[in-house]
């Protein structure tokens, strides 16, 4: 019986461990861009074809814009209209594939200009998948995505709506961690 009891308490930590684990946010970006410049920052306007183009409901877009704005205010940087900002930050919620080609039109990704970052050293974990939130920084000269974070959300169809502003958040607060701040 007393050999039991490590191996139970083991077990016990491990499960509990296992499903406490937070997904990791992957990010990958451009790297002679100059993250160290990055003043102000702003979202596409609601209205403008970009945003029109994602299939989110409002108070999902709500919760995504207050937590990047929350994220990026600790970080020290600024809102500013579209025009003044240095960067605009583009956001999407994958549903399929076809939305994220549209989305990545949009912020005019590509894959191989973003060779820096945790997801290009762990390849596995680059996981664009539905249910995934993405979050790019477009650069305002020549509008082209410089960096990506991608953060499997998991939202259920049950999670009421202080659950799913939770998560994102959370999200949101993982891949800020993420960008490249204060490098050249």
């Amino acid at each position: 019986m007393i050999n039991k009891i490590p191996l139970t308490f083991g077990l016990s930590v491990l499960l509990l461990f296992g499903c406490s684990s937070q997904p990791i946010a992957t990010a990958k970006f451009k790297s002679n861009f100059n993250f160290s410049n990055i003043e102000s920052y702003s979202t596409y306007p609601r209205n403008s074809v970009f945003g029109e183009s994602q299939n989110i409901s409002y108070a999902t877009r709500n919760n995504i814009e207050t937590a990047i704005e929350r994220s990026f205010d600790n970080k020290g940087l600024v809102y500013q209209s579209n025009e003044k900002a240095n960067v605009i930050v583009g956001y999407h919620l994958i549903q399929n594939r076809q939305d994220l080609t549209k989305y990545n039109q949009g912020v005019k990704y590509c894959d191989p200009c973003l060779h820096s970052g945790l997801a290009v050293q762990d390849k596995k974990s680059w996981q664009v998948s539905p249910g995934s939130l993405v979050l790019d920084i477009v650069d305002q000269q020549d509008k082209r995505s410089v960096w990506r974070s991608v953060y499997p959300l998991k939202i259920r169809p049950q999670d009421n709506s202080q659950e799913v502003q939770d998560k994102i958040q959370q999200a949101v607060r993982a891949m800020m961690k993420t960008l490249p701040l204060g490098s050249p």
